[in-house]
């Protein structure tokens, strides 16, 4: 096919507007996803990781302010930086984990001697309760003869007694 000089003028020009028309269709094919802008072209995706702003002209595919990147490459660093944090995460769970095992263990040592001392506490209280019971009846005991010869005294002093003795046992009962 032979082509006179205005006609090849045409087909130069009939093809230079389709190849502008595919490549303009191709970058304006965008998508925004979270703030970043998608541009789907014929070599694949890229991503604008800067600010977009769309061409004012038709046909133009508009520009980016900032970076550009390609959506394999964002991905690959995107997961290098989340198995990194995932890495921090576990050292941290690590830590805390080591941490409580720690406060578990002194909790535990707490309670024991918190029991021991309770055991203590009560085993004395128990001392002191029988010491007082003794005390108090060979005190009663012990007046003399002249003064528990006299009935109503003595049984006075038998009545009350009986009722510190009764009093310490309820307390005693009470610090159990």
């Amino acid at each position: 096919m032979k082509f006179r000089g205005g006609d090849m003028n045409r087909v130069i020009l009939v093809t230079a507007m389709l190849i502008a028309a595919c490549v303009s269709s191709s970058y304006a094919q965008t998508q925004e996803i979270d703030g970043y802008t998608f541009i789907r072209g014929g070599t694949g995706s890229v991503v604008c990781l800067g600010k977009w702003i769309p061409s004012k002209e038709v046909g133009k595919p508009g520009t980016c302010e900032g970076q550009w990147a390609d959506v394999a490459q964002l991905t690959a660093i995107a997961t290098r930086q989340t198995a990194e944090r995932l890495e921090q995460l576990i050292l941290l769970l690590d830590s805390i984990d080591q941490k409580l095992a720690d406060n578990n263990a002194q909790l535990e040592r707490l309670i024991e001697t918190t029991a021991g001392t309770q055991a203590a506490i009560n085993q004395q209280t128990e001392k002191v309760g029988e010491l007082m019971h003794d005390t108090i009846s060979s005190r009663v005991d012990a007046l003399s003869r002249r003064v528990l010869a006299n009935e109503t005294f003595r049984k006075e002093l038998e009545k009350l007694k009986e009722d510190i003795l009764t009093d310490l046992k309820k307390y005693a009962e009470k610090k159990k």
